[in-house]
């Protein structure tokens, strides 16, 4: 009797259990920190092929069933998922099947059918993650239907060099630029320009969260300071505008730190890569103090700031003859003693006065370390990083710091080639010593991030530039390019 496609699929499912039963198994004692690397990020890459493998399934249940009912499989157990990720999977399984040529047809029989097949290749190579998947659903879905119907004139580069003229449909291109753009990149940065491609091509979508606002929620807005054991706290009442705006802005400055684990693995695998040990009120609170100390902008602004100025910091302390502060002397009016490193993280990038004293505490003089950056400067340093230069990071230059890569009090000059932009969790991140930054050897900012293994050693990852702001000028370029040949059409 010859086998039939559910034989096959009962013998696959059965050496797929057995497969894993092994690696479960598995006597791992003996591996070394490069076999356990190595496993894990075989691991992770398998994983996202077996993503694919489960929208290849649900293509066919969207072929036997509505698309309620496949949700409503996934939503029960022993999936168990939730309803809003289980119709994220049905939408990329649609959008990724391979068998559907898309011919930009918006709704009609097939839908979106195929519309992100480079992506689902991508997945079924074990390449990039599901997560990768939603998030190019999700920016397709954002672009304007009249931008993804029709063709496009495109330049290709033959293998012989040349760059010809062609003319490509409009969703080849922008499941081409999804997959080459979105799907190689870390989590956060992928996530990061779905937001930029979102904001690019809807504008206003953050102003339909602010209707139907209830009328006197405005008047009950307040905000107290209370000390206590030696903290401050604060408690705020924010009517529903201020709060979509604070709450979206906080949450997305909260975000964890990125790991180092290798590109295709997933985020989280541990092994690999950098755990971010704040808790969520740690990270809600760092992102707050961020915001408030580089000034909160809104990101869909036409013209960004270029670098938000931090406030002065007035310090009181002894300094040596060379001018530089004696180490353990500075103290701050508001605060009290400050540390080394925190009067560094502090003052990279401000004006630090320092009220000079002698040693037996008698004020003699009024000394201002006057080593910020011009007004030029930050411009040219802008121009270059686009943003924060950390692994990851998708942090515009509105939300960063200028930073001293060579710190002034070592002698570092405050000029261009000495000054990168960092956010403010990327900066902490450095003065805390689990982040690097230096210039390659093109003159070009880059950083790596550091971890601590178990013997407490902080072992770094690989030197890395952030092109998230190069990926997001291409976004625009796209976009551009879009509507300029739609209005030509």
């Amino acid at each position: 009797m010859t086998p039939t496609a559910q034989d096959h699929a009962a013998d696959a499912l059965t050496r797929l259990a057995g497969a894993l039963d092994d690696l479960l198994a598995l006597p791992t004692g003996t591996l070394d920190r490069d076999d356990v690397d190595h496993l894990t990020r075989s691991l992770y890459a398998l994983g996202n092929r077996l993503d694919a493998a489960k929208l290849h399934a649900l293509r066919r249940g969207l072929e036997l069933a509505p698309e309620d009912s496949v949700v409503d499989l996934l939503a029960t157990a022993p999936v168990n998922l939730s309803r809003t990720l289980a119709r994220k999977d049905v939408l990329a399984a649609r959008h990724t099947d391979p068998d559907v040529h898309w011919d930009g047809r918006i709704g009609g029989l097939d839908g979106d059918r195929g519309a992100l097949a480079l992506m689902g290749g991508e997945l079924a190579a074990g390449n990039t993650t599901l997560a990768h998947v939603h998030g190019a659903v999700t920016a397709l879905t954002s672009v304007p239907t009249h931008l993804r119907r029709g063709n496009i004139a495109v330049k290709v580069r033959r293998e012989s060099g040349e760059e010809v003229w062609t003319t490509q449909h409009r969703g080849e291109v922008l499941d081409g630029f999804f997959t080459t753009s979105i799907a190689p990149q870390p989590l956060g940065t992928a996530t990061a320009l779905v937001e930029d491609i979102l904001t690019l091509f809807d504008p206003d979508r953050g102003d339909r969260h602010v209707r139907d606002l209830e009328p006197d929620s405005a008047s009950r807005r307040t905000l107290t300071f209370t000390r206590r054991n030696g903290m401050l706290r604060m408690t705020v009442d924010l009517d529903e505008a201020a709060a979509v705006v604070v709450r979206s802005a906080v949450e997305a400055a909260a975000k964890p730190l990125p790991n180092l684990a290798p590109q295709g693995t997933g985020s989280g695998s541990g092994l690999g890569g950098e755990h971010d040990t704040r808790s969520l009120g740690q990270r809600r609170h760092d992102g707050l103090v961020a915001l408030v100390t580089t000034g909160a902008h809104h990101p869909a602004s036409s013209v960004d700031p270029v670098v938000a100025h931090k406030a002065t910091v007035v310090l009181r302390a002894t300094l040596n003859a060379d001018g530089s502060v004696e180490s353990g002397t500075a103290t701050a009016d508001t605060h009290g003693p400050v540390s080394d490193a925190t009067l560094r993280a502090a003052s990279c990038d401000g004006d630090v006065t320092v009220a000079v004293m002698d040693r037996l505490g008698r004020p003699r003089s009024l000394h201002t370390l006057d080593r910020h950056a011009t007004e030029a400067q930050r411009l040219i340093v802008a121009e270059r990083d686009r943003g924060c230069i950390a692994p990851g990071c998708g942090a515009p230059a509105w939300a960063c710091h200028l930073h001293h890569v060579v710190h002034w009090a070592d002698g570092g000059p405050t000029s261009v080639d000495n000054l990168v932009l960092l956010c403010g969790r990327d900066h902490r991140a450095l003065h805390a010593g689990r982040l690097e930054a230096r210039f390659g050897d093109d003159g070009l900012p880059e950083a790596r991030r550091l971890q601590r293994d178990l013997g407490k050693l902080m072992t770094p990852g690989p030197w890395t530039r952030n092109d998230h702001p190069a990926l997001r000028q291409q976004v625009e370029e796209l976009s551009r390019a879009l509507e300029r040949d739609d209005r030509a059409a």
